[in-house]
Parts: structure tokens; sequence; C-alpha cells
């Protein structure tokens, strides 16, 4: 799957050069209840709910608290993806939600896409909410050297095939490698206008001096089935482990060619994030 833009790229760079706040808790949650109606879910809303970050691209504009659709209690996350729009500066939202550092999390979120959800134009790929990251979240087209991080992330490709998509050392190509999520078996794409519950785990690998061992993995499931897994992976070869469950939703690929063909949403709730299983 081809990724942001050059401009993306740049801006991915610089912030990911900035020093994570603290984390307050090795178990974060979030059913976004206390928000009001209707309000934006800004960077600051995220640190009272207990997600401090450095940064956030589009959480003021695109996200709103929401009664209409949501999972549990009264109220969901809904961001706005505009038709003809791509990268993460004109779509969704992304931020860097900071989460004590540790080798291993899991992490589970509830997304539904809206029931005339676009998956793209002539081409189709986005990301979806939260995932796992650590370090500089190496992402974008970079190369990842053990020194700049690491990403994990759910995406989608055409007609809404599930993907779970991931930047390590060991990347076939310029772009993240991925593989289509397999729940009980059978290949799965995303069905529109229902609650799908998306979790998964990464371990990071240990280090010798500064040889990263081949002992990284990365585990998914889809409503509670086994979707796929990844053994025998590098990540680092420095101290960098997960401390990031970063929030990175967004259409694209670097070309127009990835837009929406009208304005899309998803819904997100009942986020959980812990160093056990969930």
């Amino acid at each position: 799957m081809r990724r942001i833009s050059l401009m993306s790229l740049a801006v991915c760079a610089v912030l990911g050069a900035q020093t994570a706040p603290a984390a307050q808790a090795a178990t974060l949650t979030n059913t976004f209840e206390r928000p009001a109606y209707g309000s934006a879910y800004t960077r600051a809303e995220w640190a009272k709910d207990g997600f401090a970050s450095t940064f956030d691209v589009g959480m003021a504009s695109r996200t709103m608290i929401d009664t209409a659709v949501r999972r549990s209690g009264s109220k969901s996350l809904r961001s706005f993806y505009p038709a003809g729009q791509i990268n993460p500066e004109n779509s969704g939202a992304s931020a860097d939600l900071a989460i004590p550092k540790a080798r291993e999390y899991w992490l589970r979120q509830w997304v539904r896409f809206s029931p005339d959800f676009s998956w793209g134009g002539t081409e189709f790929g986005g990301k979806i909410g939260l995932g796992l990251a650590g370090g500089r979240r190496c992402s974008g087209g970079q190369a990842c050297d053990g020194y700049n991080g690491f990403t994990v992330r759910f995406a989608w490709g055409r007609d809404g095939k599930a993907i779970l998509y991931f930047y390590h050392m060991g990347k076939s190509g310029q772009f993240g490698d991925s593989f289509q999520l397999s729940p009980s078996g059978s290949l799965y794409s995303y069905p529109r206008g229902q609650w799908i519950e998306l979790k998964m785990r990464v371990r990071v690998n240990t280090v010798s001096g500064s040889t990263a061992n081949a002992n990284g993995e990365i585990q998914a499931w889809v409503n509670g089935a086994n979707a796929g897994s990844r053994t025998g992976l590098q990540f680092v070869r420095n101290s960098d482990q997960i401390n990031f469950a970063y929030f990175s939703s967004f259409f694209g690929g670097d070309r127009q060619t990835f837009a929406p063909t009208r304005n899309s949403y998803i819904w997100y709730d009942d986020v959980r994030v812990q160093t056990s299983p969930i």
C-alpha cells in the first residue's frame, strides 16, 4: 500500500522528533462518554481521558462526539473523511497518544464504517483508528533502521479488504508490509454499517548489544476470532519499546486517486490498551 505525501512525511518527521509526554497508567480505556455531544474531541479532551500527546492533526476539525451511532453507553467518537481529500492534513485525524513504555501491548477498539463509506477512487487504501507504535514511529515510506521506531496499524484496501499494516526493519519495500485479516481462516473484508471489534497484540524484539533479535511478534483478531500473526520480526536495535497508542486514520496512499468519492465517516468506541491480554 502506498503512503502519505512528501508534505505529510516532512510533518511526521518533525513531529516524530518531539518528546512524548509521560503517560499515567499501564491500562487505558476510553468510551467517549464524558465530552458533550457535538463537540470536537481535541488533543486536550484526549488528555482529560488519560491519553496525553505532543501533537494532533484533524482532531479539532474532523472529529465529533456523537449520540446517533454508538456501540455502548450514549456516545461514540466520529471521524470525518471529506470527499476528494487524502493524507493526515486533510482526512481523518492523527495523534501520538502516549502510553507507558513496555515490550508488549494489547489494543482493542470497536469501529463502524458509515453505510455508504467510500473505499477510495481508482486506488484504494487507508488507515483505521488506533494502532501501536514506538520511538520515532517509522512510517510514511521511511526506511526502518532499528533506531527510528516502528508502527503497526489496521488498514483497508479495495472493497474494504481488512489489513494489518506494519513498518519494521525487514519490510520488503519502501512502504510497510501487510497481510489480509483472516478470522477463522477466511479472508475478511470490513462490512459497512455495523460494529466490528478489532484487536492487536504487538511484542517488540529483544536486543543483544546493538543486534536486533528476530523474535518480535504481531497478532490480530476480528470479532474475537484469531485473524493472523507474524513472528520473527525485528523492530528495534536500541531501547525503544511500545510507547504510543497511535491514532492514525486517513485516506491514502500518496496520490489523489486514493481519495474517497463521497464524504465518509468512521465511528470508534470502547477503546482499551493494556499490557495484559484483552
